[in-house]
């Protein structure tokens, strides 16, 4: 019972279908899904990334409305012995889908002389839901596992208590023992950021920002394990009363990021930036159905009314950009998450950890990103993006992986008359597949994810 209550809590993990950091998106809106390294870009559409930057838009008001929709696949190929109880393989494969249909953003400015005022709405962690419909290997591994170990009742097979090596087992199973299950998970994760803030001008070629983004997040997992049976040689088939084992938790908090940021411009056409994110304490209160408190036994962290520490890291951006030419600008940015300073709760061997002391380097981002405006109504950009994390293999699960990737992303703004201009931007992201071996637990998983972003986004100034 403990066993498979363990292995549904870890599956409590959802995904960002952005470019950004371990918990942080920063794919903001279609602009962005075109020309990454905005952190020296002066645009409405930048307000994310360089908010200083709006000190040197035109007088006036500026607005922008834009809309992605993001598709993104988790596949995992899982390999341990036990499995050989189920088919005779020893690999099984277990695929999540994430799908956002629309992830909004909304960014307005007021720009005067010497100060202007901001704010924008959007998405700034998770963003979609992630779909596993056949489980996860860790869940399904729990059905193995009570064969091998003698477990159910009216089986007697018990071959690790007589010694038998877990490795063995492929070449001993024939049609004796066997294991059927259903299992899936379902996790949403969606972080609502309003920010607001001024910037002001202290010299011609120089400009502050200050302000704070009030975050809201909203999670809900839910799955587990029902229908599990078992078999001895094709003859009576058992279904132990606790193979029906179901989670439904749903995870709401409320958080305050301090943002501050400079811009400055040392020649004509030269524009140099930094902006700094403070970390975000977020705890996540559960609501919890009555019909989980099998597993909240055993597991109180999800328990119904508890908290649950997810802290968006704190971040530092810092970027430049160049023109050429009168239509031509190429830009380049860094960044970087402070990962191992923020506390995120986790479980090991059924106990409470803080995830994030098992990183081994902080999360490194290196963008590139060039325009050219080749007529009056259109300017067409590409741009390149390097993610690379440093998670240890203890980090690693099949609930909860990032990859290391390169992104690029192509499109267009069109500019149909003075006061509107049109993005239309696309990103794909190309992740580095990686094998992760646990020998304590016999598995070993090779991750791997694939990516695509749209977007449309419409910016008026007035």
């Amino acid at each position: 019972m403990k066993k498979i209550v363990t292995s549904l809590a870890v599956a409590l993990a959802a995904t960002s279908a952005f470019a950004g950091g371990l918990l942080t998106t920063t794919n903001q809106n279609a602009h962005s899904l075109r020309f990454f390294a905005q952190d020296a870009d002066i645009n409405l559409t930048s307000l994310y990334a360089n908010p200083a930057g709006q000190a040197f838009l035109n007088k006036g008001w500026h607005i922008s409305a834009s809309a992605m929709t993001a598709m993104q696949t988790r596949s995992i190929a899982t390999t341990f012995p036990l499995y050989a109880f189920k088919d005779g393989q020893t690999t099984h494969n277990f695929k999540g889908e994430a799908f956002a249909p629309v992830v909004p953003s909304i960014d307005f400015a007021y720009v005067q002389d010497k100060w202007s005022v901001s704010a924008r709405f959007g998405v700034v962690a998770g963003g979609g839901t992630c779909e596993f419909e056949d489980g996860l290997g860790s869940l399904e591994a729990v059905a193995a596992n009570m064969i091998y170990q003698g477990v159910v009742p009216g089986l007697s097979a018990g071959l690790g208590q007589m010694g038998v090596p877990a490795e063995q087992i492929p070449a001993m199973v024939n049609q004796l023992y066997r294991y059927d299950l259903q299992s899936s998970m379902t996790g949403k994760q969606n972080y609502f950021g309003l920010q607001v803030g001024g910037t002001y001008k202290i010299l011609d070629n120089l400009s502050a920002y200050v302000g704070v983004r009030a975050i809201y997040a909203t999670c809900g997992y839910v799955g587990g394990i029902e229908n599990m049976r078992y078999s001895v040689d094709g003859g009576a088939t058992y279904a132990p009363a606790s193979a029906n084992i179901n989670l439904d938790c749903q995870q709401s908090g409320f958080g305050i990021t301090p943002i501050i940021g400079i811009h400055y411009r040392p020649i004509k056409g030269l524009e140099l930036a930094a902006k700094y994110e403070f970390q975000t304490k977020i705890s996540l209160k559960n609501t919890t159905t009555p019909e989980s408190a099998a597993a909240t036994t055993l597991l109180p962290l999800y328990a119904d009314g508890n908290k649950v520490r997810t802290d968006m890291p704190a971040l530092l951006n810092i970027g430049a950009q160049y023109k050429p030419l009168e239509n031509v600008k190429v830009a380049a940015s860094w960044r970087y998450y402070f990962d191992k300073s923020a506390t995120k709760d986790g479980f090991a061997n059924g106990e409470k950890i803080n995830m994030n002391n098992l990183i081994d380097n902080n999360t490194m981002e290196f963008l590139a990103s060039a325009e050219w405006k080749f007529c009056k109504w259109v300017a067409a950009s590409f741009s390149w993006q390097n993610t690379s994390y440093g998670l240890s293999d203890a980090y690693m699960s099949d609930t909860d992986f990032n990859l290391s990737s390169n992104s690029i992303g192509t499109g267009l703004r069109i500019y149909p008359c003075g006061f509107l201009n049109i993005d239309l931007g696309y990103m794909h992201t190309f992740y580095k597949d990686r094998t992760v071996a646990t020998p304590a637990t016999m598995m070993s998983n090779l991750y791997s994810r694939t990516n695509d972003v749209v977007g449309l986004g419409l910016n008026f100034s007035f």
